[in-house]
Formats: C-alpha cells, structure tokens, sequence
C-alpha cells in the first residue's frame, strides 16, 4: 500500500486548493470574535439599562397571573381548597394585615377548586376590575369570615362608587430617627469599623443630613429599615444594598472627619460634630449619593403599590439587586396578591420569577447581536468546510482504491486541522 505522500504526489490526482488552510483561519478568527461581540452586547445592555422591568397593561396581567398562580400553591391540600382559602384570609384578618386578606380573595381563582373557579368566572365579564372579583369573591365565603372582611377591610367597590383614586388606606412610614438616635450610631460607627452602615446612613438621610428626602424616598428607608429586621434579609441583596445606601456616606470619610472636628475634650460622637462629619462624607461623592437615593425612591414606590410593610416583606425575597426592578414591577402589577404571597410564600426566588423584563433595541446593540451572529455563521461556515473537505478527500480515496486507511487519517486530520491552530 502506498503512503499518503506518494499518493498526493500522484500525477493523475487533481491538485486542491488548501481548504483546510482557510477553514481554520476562519473558524479562529470567529472564535476569538465571538466572545468579544457577545461581551460588548452584555455591556451595551447593562450600561444604557435597555433590559427593562416597565409596568404594561401586558405584563401586568401576566405578572398576576403568575402571583395568582403562587398564591394558589400555598393550598396544599386539594381534598377542601375553598376551606383553606378562606382559613388564610380569616386569619390574615385576625393579624389584621388588610393587604394580605385582600391579597388572597383577589387570587380565588387561582387558589380554588376548578368548579368554584368556573363559578367565578361565570359571574365575571371579560374585563372585570379587582372591585368586581373581590365582590364576586365575597360571595364564596362563609357568613362570619365576609362579615368581618367588609367591617375590616375597605370594599373595592365602595372607593370606587365613592370617587377616591386610592385603593387603600395608607399608613405614614415608620419613623427614621432622632438625633439622638444618630448620635448613638455615631458614636457605634466611630468605634467599631465593622458596624452595619444602613441603619445609620438611613437615619442621617432621614434627618436631612444629605438634603430632604422626598417623601417617597422617606417612605422606601421605612420599608428598608423594617426588611432588615426580617431574619430572611440576608445574603447577597442583603450585602449589596447595605454597600449602595453605606456608601452615600462613606464610613472612613465620616471617621476621619468627625475626628477632625474634635477640639480639646469634644465628644467626636456628638450630634453637633457627627451631623458635620455626616454632611461632609455625603458630599464626598455626590453620585453615590443620588444612587442611593434611586434605590430609596424604587423601594418607596413599591410601598405606594402596596403598603410599606408589603414592601418590606418582598425585599425579603430578593437574593441580589438585580432582583430589586423585578420586584418592584411585581409590587405595581400584583398590588395586594404580591403582598399575600410574600408573606407566606418560601424564600426561594420564585417570587420576583413571577416578572418577566423586555429589552430595548437600540443602534449598538443591534451592532453587537450582528457581530455575534457574524461570528456564529463564521464558525457553522468554516465547520461545514472542514467536513465537506474530508468527505470529498474520504471519496477521493475510495475512487482510488486500497487507500482506506489513508482516507481515515486524513479525515481525522481535517477535523482536528481547526482546534490545533487555537
């Protein structure tokens, strides 16, 4: 049997061109290509914020469909469903969590048996408004549970024949802080370098220290103050937004300029020079002041979507901020079921699941997905190449005759031709 180079050498063998050669040289130009485009797409995303969480007629619906659907897998059993629907709204009421209790007979839907669920909805129009489920809803229930509910909780309908825009009563945000209280932190902060920046930040904040805050802003440092009391707020989130509010006011720069301003036996603690340090550190950096501030006025939102104790249960949900537009979306959306859910739902991240973004196109974008397909197609080409060429050589042999073994190595060659040049 004659080599592989005695037979290339064979006068009455056609000559080929190097397709191998130029394969290979595609399929690494691509494969370099390929994760530099995709990273620019991932960068061009994160930093024009073109994946989005904005609240639309669609994604409202889906989005409480989604809460319905959780809230109804909080009925384990399904022997008495419309019972145990009605258990968790009595004792929302018992607790005298208005959001919840509204929150749950909102879901019935989801959370009955299928024959009470078609009930429902034989009684309800297409377009039915929550006023109109709620009232359908009420129905359901036992003459002692929807005697309490409509002496406890205000009825849908009744705002809504009334003329009032709100839907619930609101409560005013739980208190921040005296000076006293910031004094007391400051001087906690001054002494120990490990001690937890949120609570202080967010009272200095509170006490206007870095400028007035606006009310909503006010309110979403109340939720956050009361999520940090929860034992579920913990882990990553938890780290990186203690980290965003902390460094609007660094804790070194507050260190070093409350020393500063120590004269002779002055307490560095104290509220006169704590207050300065405090105004000097949030004027350190402005810009990580305003995205404190951002992050205080998305919270704050999600309180008026539903209450600031609501709030604060679905910031227990959350395992990084990326979860933090999810759940504000779910708080627009879902309103009162977001509530019910949180409270009793487990903390295992299907909760801000239930929110679904969109991404925006834009001109760099559109860029970097075509260099990415670029890239891709180059690869699928330079591949298919490489295959056609040892199947065309794999033939060529057979044509030949006794020359099997020689086909098989060159084939094997021709895949291996494009990763050895890597």
């Amino acid at each position: 049997m004659r080599t592989s180079a005695s037979w290339r050498a064979d006068p009455d063998e056609p000559r080929r061109a190097p397709l191998g050669l130029w394969s290979a040289v595609l399929f690494n130009i691509c494969a370099a290509l390929l994760p530099l485009a995709a990273s620019y797409a991932f960068t061009t995303v994160a930093r024009d914020h073109l994946y989005s969480y904005a609240l639309t007629p669609a994604s409202q619906q889906a989005v409480r469909d989604r809460v319905e659907h959780l809230a109804g897998g909080l009925i384990s059993l399904d022997f008495d469903r419309r019972r145990q629907w009605e258990d968790m709204i009595a004792m929302e009421l018992v607790k005298g969590d208005v959001s919840a209790a509204r929150g749950f007979l909102l879901s019935a839907r989801a959370m009955l048996s299928s024959r009470d669920a078609d009930q429902l909805n034989r009684a309800l129009h297409s377009n039915a408004t929550d006023a109109d489920i709620e009232a359908a809803a009420l129905d359901l229930l036992t003459p002692g549970t929807r005697a309490r509910y409509e002496a406890n909780v205000p009825l849908l309908s009744r705002r809504s024949a009334s003329g009032v825009a709100t839907t619930r009563v609101m409560t005013p945000p739980e208190p921040l802080g005296d000076a006293r209280d910031f004094e007391l932190m400051a001087s906690s902060m001054l002494a120990d370098a490990d001690s937890d920046p949120l609570h202080f930040t967010l009272t200095g904040l509170g006490l206007g220290l870095g400028g007035a805050l606006t009310p909503r802003m006010q309110a979403g440092a109340s939720a956050l103050l009361a999520a940090s009391r929860d034992s579920n707020f913990d882990g990553e989130f938890a780290q990186e937004i203690t980290a965003r509010i902390g460094a609007a006011a660094p804790a070194d720069v507050f260190r070093s300029e409350a020393l500063a301003r120590v004269h002779g036996s002055t307490d560095p603690a104290s509220y006169p020079i704590s207050s300065a340090a405090f105004r000097a550190a949030v004027a350190h950096d402005p810009e990580r002041l305003a995205a404190a501030e951002a992050v205080l006025d998305q919270v704050g939102e999600m309180s008026d979507a539903t209450t600031p104790a609501g709030a604060a249960l679905l910031l227990t949900h959350a395992r990084s901020m990326r979860d933090l537009p999810r759940l504000h979306l779910i708080a627009e959306a879902a309103g009162d079921r977001a509530v019910a859910v949180a409270k009793n739902a487990p903390h295992d991240g299907r909760l801000p699941a239930a929110a679904h973004g969109s991404l925006k196109m834009t001109r760099d974008l559109l860029f970097a997905l075509a260099a990415v397909a670029f890239a891709a197609l180059g690869m699928l080409i330079a591949a298919s190449a490489t295959v056609f060429e040892a199947i065309q050589r794999l033939l060529s042999d057979l044509r030949h005759g006794g020359r099997i073994k020689t086909a098989h190595d060159d084939l094997v060659q021709s895949f291996d031709a494009p990763w050895r040049t890597l």
